[in-house]
């Protein structure tokens, strides 16, 4: 489980990205990783996320998928930074889609 405690930065990477890049290929989008920080990706069907953490001379590859619907991830937008409470609220179903896409406030949309 991510300790968001030790989290000083967390940036969302909207779109598809391919998983098979591995943990290398995922870096390799980062353009400068800072230690500290969370960068959180989903794939191509929006059935699985999976996020770099990065400490000073390390990083940790967390995935979290479901096996029935789907993330409610923006599907386009530029790459945001996200509060701790939204990056949580993407991983546990709520959608913030609407704030990413349109790069509006920061106002969490609940969808069930």
């Amino acid at each position: 489980m991510i300790d968001l405690a030790r989290v000083s930065h967390v940036y969302l990477y909207p779109g598809k990205t391919d998983f098979r890049l591995g943990i290398n290929g995922l870096r390799k989008l980062i353009a400068r990783p800072e230690p500290g920080c969370l960068y959180v990706f989903a794939n191509r069907s929006a059935t699985a996320i999976k996020a770099i953490e990065t400490g000073d001379g390390c990083c940790w590859l967390y995935e979290k998928k479901i096996f029935s619907g789907r993330f409610l991830y923006p599907s386009s937008g530029a790459r945001s930074e996200l509060t701790k409470e939204e990056v949580t609220s993407i991983i546990e179903g709520i959608s913030i889609v609407s704030r990413i896409e349109s790069g509006g406030k920061r106002k969490i949309y609940a969808s069930f």
